[in-house]
């Protein structure tokens, strides 16, 4: 139904929103001892999937964030943690920018109004 841009922005939505679960589980857990920071990885299979033309074919995996551990074995970086979300703020933006744009170009195409 969708062409590979808008199912690609749509696929990109899924895993930033993932990645906005699994961080504000990390920053919820900023201070359980033994607690491993994990991060969503989406990027290299949205890059695979779209090189083969199958953008829906892409996936969203929860991966350990590399990073130091401190002395309770706590590895949450709240730095890190903030700073990448307003990336993933910033992508998200894009995307719900780029999936508008291009609902508007349909809605054109069939003679809708923007």
């Amino acid at each position: 139904m969708w062409d590979v841009t808008t199912t690609a922005a749509l696929r990109a939505l899924d895993g930033l929103a993932l990645r906005g679960t699994v961080r504000a589980n990390n920053v919820a857990n900023a201070e359980t001892p033994g607690y491993r920071a994990q991060t969503v990885d989406f990027e290299s299979s949205l890059r695979t999937a779209l090189r083969r033309g199958e953008p829906a074919t892409a996936t969203a995996q929860t991966v350990a964030t590399p990073s130091v551990v401190d002395a309770r074995g706590n590895s949450v970086d709240l730095e890190t943690e903030l700073i990448q979300g307003m990336k993933d703020s910033l992508q998200r933006d894009a995307m719900i920018t780029a999936f508008n744009y291009k609902t508007g170009q349909l809605r054109v195409a069939i003679g809708g109004r923007r």
